[in-house]
């Protein structure tokens, strides 16, 4: 207990499709006045850790809107609750290791069943605004068919897009039929949604030349909350030197590529030790490598940890790795979203040289090395840890980046894009929005200035210098 009180709490029981749930949650004071919208957020994703829909979902509930979250069920989590006075549905569970191509579609159709369903209940019920809903898969989408086609606007958000996704996750040809069909999903699920988020400007250009007009689409990266994710105090004296890398398990990752490379670290730091905090395909593949290198005591493999833990973990890191596969096109263009986490908290980083990172990061934020290069992965990461001038240079670096590119600076391109698609007569500029991050690592004027106090400070310490 924190010495807060807690806020009452309450109950309401929902009965849904045959299942009485009781729904349990933090009561919300009454202003007295109608919620400015009701908008509801659909994902074939865990809302608890899925920091994009978290902000989104957050920024309009801080706004006072009404704002519901239909998504996947992690294992003990109740199916209803109230999160931050977001109203969360976890309607299905999964198995993250789906590594089948028909395996993984008959999960998505499954819960495309189960939230269309789930939504068109509670449309009938409340009439929501809108409805955001964010791939994987894009199809997703058509969930929203009920409240569409009763006049309220969707947004797609394309976090990740799905052919390039199958086409490296099951190692398939462009020209496959399966990918034919996927890119032909693609392009109706554009044209069904009234506008279109994506993630990062490598797919901007994807999209826009393949699917959709500049006018419908919003290049919206994804940047830190600051107010959760900051640079504090190391706290963890162990002597060891940590690297670490958080999220999922898949072959365009590039982990198997940071296992085998970790041996050559070793020879420079003995007391490195490799932690890998994730679940995904590749979890029992890691698990035999790691076995088969002999290096079950330095490399940690762990699962899924809460955001609030994760973040502690991320904070007392000496190194974040993200070895990609630039070799896969998935790997080259799908953007790192624990990058900017980490440059946030003020943790360097060791990354692959791929196409989006190099067209969001250049080497004054990022200590990059050859994708897929074992030795070259080896060298940038032992260069941190010998140069400890490279590595304060890096962590102040990367703190003016998320200083001048947070999520506060940010949100007001998202509900400027909600108002004016609920209320177009609002709006008052184009509709169409490049959210691009500011220049590459350069500072400000007062860039001496805006170096944190804490890293003034501990750049001038040896008590961590591992």
């Amino acid at each position: 207990m924190d010495g807060r009180t807690r806020p009452p709490l309450s109950s309401a029981k929902l009965k849904l499709f045959g299942w009485t749930v009781e729904a349990r949650g933090e009561k919300r004071p009454r202003s007295g006045r109608r919620p400015l919208m009701r908008i509801c957020l659909v994902a074939h994703r865990f809302y608890d850790g899925n920091t994009h829909m978290m902000q989104f979902a957050n920024a309009l509930a801080q706004r006072g809107d009404e704002v519901d979250v239909i998504c996947l069920r992690r294992p003990g989590l109740p199916i209803c609750s109230v999160v931050d006075n977001v109203n969360v549905y976890r309607i299905q569970g999964r198995n993250t290791g789906e590594n089948r191509p028909l395996e993984y579609l008959l999960t998505n159709i499954g819960f495309f069943f189960h939230a269309a369903l789930v939504l068109a209940w509670h449309h009938l019920r409340k009439r929501y605004a809108l409805v955001h809903v964010q791939s994987i898969p894009d199809f997703l989408v058509f969930t929203a068919i009920v409240p569409k086609l009763m006049g309220t606007p969707v947004i797609l958000d394309l976090r990740d897009i799905v052919p390039e996704l199958y086409a490296s996750r099951f190692r398939l040809s462009y020209d496959s039929a399966l990918i034919r069909v996927l890119l032909l999903i693609e392009r109706l699920s554009i044209a069904f949604a009234n506008h279109v988020i994506i993630a990062n400007p490598v797919w901007y250009e994807r999209i826009v030349g393949r699917a959709a007009s500049p006018a419908k689409c919003t290049m919206m990266w994804y940047y830190a909350d600051q107010a959760t994710f900051y640079a504090r105090p190391k706290r963890r004296k162990d002597g060891k030197f940590v690297l670490m890398y958080p999220g999922s398990l898949h072959w365009h990752q590039g982990l198997d590529i940071a296992v085998r490379a970790f041996r050559r670290v070793l020879k420079s730091v003995p007391e490195a030790e490799l932690h890998i905090y994730g679940d995904g395909p590749e979890k029992a593949n890691l698990v035999a490598l790691t076995e088969k290198l002999g290096l079950q005591e330095q490399v940690k493999l762990r699962s899924y940890v809460p955001l609030a833990e994760a973040i502690d973990l991320m904070s007392e890191t000496d190194v974040a790795v993200v070895p990609k596969r630039a070799s896969c096109t998935f790997g080259n263009e799908a953007a790192s979203t624990k990058i900017v986490e980490f440059l946030s908290l003020g943790v360097p980083i060791v990354a692959s040289r791929t196409k989006v990172e190099r067209s969001l990061y250049d080497d004054s934020l990022l200590q990059y090395f050859e994708s897929g290069n074992e030795e070259d992965f080896a060298r940038a990461v032992v260069s941190i840890y010998r140069d400890q001038e490279l590595k304060w240079r890096l962590i102040a670096a990367g703190l003016r980046y998320t200083a001048q590119n947070s999520w506060v600076a940010k949100i007001g391109i998202y509900l400027d894009l909600v108002d004016g698609l609920v209320r177009p007569e609002t709006v008052t500029a184009p509709a169409t929005v490049v959210s691009a991050p500011e220049p590459m690592g350069q500072p400000p004027a007062d860039a001496d200035n805006a170096v944190p106090e804490a890293v003034v400070v501990n750049s001038g310490s040896t008590e961590n210098s591992n």
